[in-house]
């Protein structure tokens, strides 16, 4: 159906200055982050039109996150603390940034994001140097034989010396890149201690941020995935070679709303062949 429906489109796209439009979908799309799933509603209208020889194919793409907003807090906690080995720094303090919650809201044409999270402060101390024969298989021309080998090693102990919560903002911007793909722009992460900053320091906040960045813009792209998006259009639409004319956020009764806009065109020859091809198909 939706192939005669396409059909139909195009043959209006070869009437000169005709313009015909098609919906499709809501469309779901399921991913999922950390183990948990989330569904993108997408929905996509096409708009066919003819000027002179040419067909102009315009398609505006829905994505809904709204899904996705509802268990943003839960994704952020999904993201484990990170496993750093200890490093005798010039502080000796090793920070490790989690998130406990989060919410994602829509904001004109950005996503604000609000967290909540902890900077736990470990410091590491070094034992004694200890040492000890192994035997270890050692290959000796064609034979492989156990030997004896020292070893020798110190202790690495961690220490938890505190925790620093804090919380924060972060403005998130989608945009077209090089006309073939989307891209995310974020700005600095706005965030604040909680309580006497007694472990934080600049650094440990730089670290806050970063991991910040990564994790929502993972979430995001994720959610945000072009391939999947194009992958609910008709597939006689990859033959016009569409490429990416403008990419933002947006609001619809507080869902955050992906909008994607491409454009493609063709010659009435390709355009016949276009239809050839459903044709064939129904």
């Amino acid at each position: 159906m939706r192939a005669l429906l396409l059909g139909t489109l195009l043959v209006i796209g070869l009437i000169p200055r005709a313009t015909a439009q098609l919906a499709v979908g809501p469309i779901p799309i399921t991913s999922s982050i950390n183990g948990i799933p989330f569904t993108v509603s997408v929905t996509s209208w096409i708009t066919v039109s003819s000027v002179g020889d040419e067909t102009t194919v315009d398609v505006r793409i829905f994505a809904d996150l709204i899904d996705l907003q509802k268990k943003f807090s839960d994704v952020l906690d999904s993201f484990k603390r990170s496993a750093r080995n200890c490093s005798l720094g010039a502080d000796g303090q090793n920070p490790v940034v989690s998130f406990r919650s989060g919410s994602l809201w829509p904001r004109n044409d950005q996503l604000i994001m609000f967290v909540r999270g902890d900077i736990d402060i470990w410091s590491c101390s070094v034992g004694p140097q200890k040492s000890a024969v192994r035997w270890e298989k050692t290959k000796v021309s064609f034979l492989t034989l156990k030997l004896p080998v020292r070893r020798t090693w110190r202790n690495v102990k961690r220490n938890m010396d505190g925790t620093q919560p804090f919380h924060g903002t972060l403005l998130v911007s989608l945009v077209e890149k090089d006309g073939a793909n989307v891209a995310l722009r974020n700005t600095e992460p706005n965030l604040r201690l909680d309580g006497e900053p007694t472990f934080a320091t600049n650094a440990n906040l730089s670290l806050a941020k970063a991991d910040m960045n990564e994790k929502v813009s993972k979430t995001l792209r994720s959610a945000i995935d072009l391939t999947k998006l194009k992958d609910v259009l008709p597939k006689e639409l990859q033959k016009f070679n569409m490429t990416i004319k403008s990419a933002r956020f947006r609001d619809r009764g507080g869902h955050a709303i992906a909008e994607i806009n491409l454009t493609g065109k063709a010659s009435s020859v390709t355009t016949t062949s276009l239809l050839q091809q459903i044709g064939a198909g129904l």
